[in-house]
């Protein structure tokens, strides 16, 4: 092969490759999915919000789905949710969990904190460390099938926050329950390659968290927002 059909056909092949690399879509599909941690105390501000903004501001910013969260979310509600592909409206349109899961390229998880309250709501103190850790492992072969239904539709990256202890709930069992239940997930969640958002360590810092209730402060929402972000930039944006 002559030397100029060599560098003509090296120059096709650059300018393919540059072509592609300049209309590739990097913009970022969002599904936020959760409980009262994804929901927020303030719809005006919350740590996806602060995510969104940040997006926007890298110009990295192509759609945000939060619809499929709910205050009150259980484990086992949102494994029904995307069995049952449950549908809502998202700006104008009809659109179905698993088509969002599957477009996505950012998901963030919160969820397994109404099952836990219920029980310490109940006082674990009535328990034995056996039957709470037994309600933990119960729990735990929820959280696995939600895991692999997640991984099932979304290839792309998938942040979960884990479990803590509310400062008005805090008790020795309460912390043993929760630790147990955060190794579980720790091992969970390596299995199916998704990154966990430690909150267990913001009952350190009470100013995380609302007056006397689960739900974080205004502070405790810009920490995790800026948690999020760090493992975005440094994974998806990189």
């Amino acid at each position: 092969m002559k030397l100029k059909t060599i560098i003509v056909l090296l120059c096709i092949i650059f300018t393919i490759f540059f072509i592609y690399l300049t209309t590739l879509d990097r913009k970022v599909y969002y599904l936020s999915i959760g409980d009262y941690i994804t929901t927020g105390m303030d719809e005006k501000f919350t740590w996806n919000q602060k995510i969104v903004n940040e997006l926007k501001k890298k110009k990295k910013f192509e759609v945000y789905i939060n619809e499929f969260s709910n205050m009150n979310l259980r484990t086992t509600d949102l494994i029904y949710q995307i069995k049952n592909n449950e549908k809502k409206m998202v700006n104008g349109e009809e659109k179905s969990i698993k088509n969002a899961l599957i477009k996505a390229d950012l998901v963030t998880l919160s969820i397994g904190m109404n099952d836990f309250l219920y029980k310490m709501n109940l006082d674990v103190e009535e328990f034995s460390m056996e039957e709470l850790y037994d309600y933990v492992d119960e729990m735990s072969e929820d959280t696995d099938i939600l895991l692999r239904l997640l991984r099932e539709y979304c290839k792309e990256d998938i942040m979960m926050t884990n479990y803590y202890v509310p400062r008005n709930l805090n008790s020795d069992k309460a912390n043993k329950m929760i630790y147990y239940a955060n190794k579980r997930l720790e091992s969970m969640a390596e299995a199916y390659q998704i990154e966990i958002i430690d909150l267990s360590t913001y009952t350190v810092n009470s100013s995380y968290f609302d007056h006397d209730t689960a739900l974080l402060s205004e502070k405790g929402e810009e920490e995790l927002g800026n948690e999020v972000m760090e493992v975005v930039n440094k994974t998806l944006l990189n």
